[in-house]
């Protein structure tokens, strides 16, 4: 609300006022001859220490955490047989890791998302599945199972397997909280022959792998 008054000063009048602004305690200004000036209101105070920017954790950030990496198994172990499914699968542990995240402490949850086999062939295979023995899918020898493979011809090849995991993170009593991207751990790599049915089959020396077909 703005306030005024005035004094006759010879043949002017000098006006001195008051007026209220929005973030100030009041302006005054004067004039001579009927004019007024207001003082502009004061600026806001810059921010004060202490205030932070909370930024998205990154797979950067997890320092202090690791996927374990995964276990490659292969049925028969050790030996195909050429143009009969060999069976393929993935052990993991996916559990719940503690540590300091950014310096405070958290845990972190992985969970394994795909699973890229490379036979050694030329080939390869990207899984959602880490799949399972013959036993436990409740099939026979060499059938063919979601993460099984055939090889077409007779040699030696090394077996790659890489386990795409995915992160949560926790801090304490707070929700899970997901992170973009996934982590990609190696596997143990498995090396194997490949026969055709009389070599493998029927040629395998018993005695020395007692839990060949036939034997």
């Amino acid at each position: 609300m703005p306030t005024s008054s005035g004094t006759v000063n010879g043949d002017g009048v000098d006006i001195r006022g008051t007026i209220d602004l929005p973030g100030s305690a009041g302006a005054s200004g004067s004039g001579g001859r009927g004019g007024s000036t207001a003082t502009p209101p004061t600026p806001p105070p810059p921010l004060r220490d202490g205030y932070g920017v909370t930024v998205p954790v990154t797979l950067a950030d997890l320092i202090n955490f690791k996927p374990v990496a995964g276990i490659d198994h292969m049925e028969p172990n050790g030996w195909m047989v050429v143009g009969l499914d060999t069976n393929f699968y993935a052990t993991i542990d996916s559990g719940v890791q503690t540590g300091l995240l950014l310096t405070l402490p958290a845990s972190v949850r992985f969970t394994a998302e795909r699973y890229r086999w490379s036979y050694g062939d030329g080939t390869s295979a990207t899984r959602s599945t880490r799949g399972s023995s013959w036993v436990a899918s409740g099939v026979g020898e060499f059938d063919r199972t979601p993460t099984s493979h055939v090889y077409r011809n007779a040699g030696t090849y090394a077996i790659d397997l890489a386990i795409d995991f995915s992160a949560e993170y926790q801090y304490v009593g707070g929700p899970w909280i997901p992170i973009t991207g996934t982590i990609p751990v190696s596997a143990n790599r498995l090396v194997a022959t490949a026969g055709d049915a009389s070599t493998v089959l029927v040629g395998r020396d018993c005695a020395q792998r007692p839990s060949g077909p036939g034997c």
